[in-house]
């Protein structure tokens, strides 16, 4: 296979417990290739708010 859409296509014909297996192993070998979960960039407080004000406008949350 040597396309994303190739392998996509052959992941829907995968039963449920096999897909889950392919899960689990593509997030070990994420893990071990990027030492993921990557820490957090060192961005200035201020700049972290004003990212969390934005997404806050564009995607408000729905309080009951």
């Amino acid at each position: 296979m040597s396309t994303l859409w190739e392998i996509e296509k052959a992941i829907e014909a995968l039963p449920d417990q096999e897909v889950a297996q392919l899960a689990s192993w593509l997030l070990q070998r994420r893990k071990a290739r990027t030492g993921w979960p990557v820490p957090p960039p060192n961005v200035p407080i201020e700049e972290l708010k004003r990212i969390e004000a934005v997404i806050e406008e564009a995607f408000p949350t729905i309080r009951g």
